[in-house]
């Protein structure tokens, strides 16, 4: 996968945020290893860490209510310590992951929850909620399933999904859990690939899967790609896929930590490739670190055709907003 890296374009080059930031994951894979990734990886991605002042902490405690919510502080500082973890560091994931999964149970009128179950695959902190094991990362993506799947969208018209930046999998994990019949393509850098693979593989060892490997040629592949449930790609192979290739294309959290130069190559062929919705997540604003460039909401190169199903601030991490487009055909 590495080697792959010598033929992306500036454009797709890491930015120096992404170099600093793999080489913390890669020593974080050398230390600790895969199979404890959910606890030093994931970290990187969107588990959060964050003291009991925070506006997720304080929203989610708003949520829940008094009582619940001395429970649940009473509970996290009377927890154990997690491995590779400090003793605060665990008692703020632990009061997190809890406020918000009751959240997300509370306002989760079709019982989807009720489906998920967190992978042990990863080691994920050990936090329970009425015998079973939870995450934020499984919260935190039911809600994105929830806002990407929005009543004006047709379901009907989604069956291929193109993630870019999905980091070890998560939101892909939500998708391919509840729409069994989605097929979804993961476009990242390394290691975030590998992880992403190696996880995904393990956990859905009944899906046709199309591990990366480098091609220089769309059809030379085609007939494995086109039967794969599930697909494995740096940014420099989304050129060689066709225009309208994708039903669904999907960013979250990712986008603002690039330069407005990748921004919108990354739009052009989000236009290119998309034949109907298109939905991201982002910072309202952002510095890039050690890029010195300001991305805000606006700076986003939306096509003018583009018609804007809905646009919303993040309730739980309120910094966030979220939007979703249908693309002209």
């Amino acid at each position: 996968m590495f080697n792959e890296l010598a033929r992306f374009r500036d454009e797709i080059l890491p930015s120096k945020y992404w170099e600093e930031l793999n080489r913390k994951n890669l020593q974080q894979l050398a230390d600790s290893k895969y199979d404890n990734f959910k606890r030093t990886l994931a970290r990187n991605y969107f588990t959060w860490i964050v003291n009991p002042l925070n506006k997720q902490i304080r929203f989610l405690m708003g949520e829940a209510g008094v009582w619940q919510s001395i429970a649940i502080v009473a509970s996290a500082i009377c927890s154990p310590r997690h491995d590779l973890m400090k003793r605060r560091h665990t008692i703020y994931y632990n009061m997190l992951t809890n406020l918000l999964w009751a959240y997300v149970e509370k306002n989760d009128a079709n019982g989807l929850l009720d489906r998920l179950s967190e992978p042990k695959e990863g080691n994920p902190p050990q936090v329970m909620r009425n015998g079973r094991l939870i995450s934020q990362d499984l919260a935190n993506s039911l809600l994105e399933y929830e806002a990407i799947l929005h009543p004006d969208l047709d379901q009907r018209e989604v069956r291929t999904i193109l993630e870019l930046g999905p980091g070890y999998g998560r939101t892909a994990y939500v998708f391919l859990t509840l729409q069994p019949d989605y097929r979804y393509i993961l476009v990242d850098i390394p290691p975030a690939l590998y992880v992403a693979q190696r996880y995904l593989s393990s956990v859905f060892p009944e899906r046709n899967i199309f591990e990366f490997r480098p091609f220089h040629d769309f059809a030379a592949v085609r007939s494995e790609f086109e039967d794969a449930d599930v697909m494995f790609l740096t940014p420099n192979q989304i050129e060689l896929l066709p225009d309208k290739s994708v039903d669904l294309f999907i960013n979250i959290s990712s986008l603002h930590e690039m330069r407005m130069d990748q921004i919108r190559y990354y739009f052009q062929e989000i236009e290119r490739l998309t034949r109907k919705y298109f939905y991201f997540k982002q910072w309202q604003e952002t510095t890039v670190p050690f890029e010195n460039e300001t991305i805000k909401e606006a700076d986003y190169p939306v096509g003018k055709d583009w018609s804007l199903i809905y646009r919303q601030q993040c309730k739980v991490q309120s910094k966030f907003f979220e939007a979703l487009y249908e693309l002209p055909i």
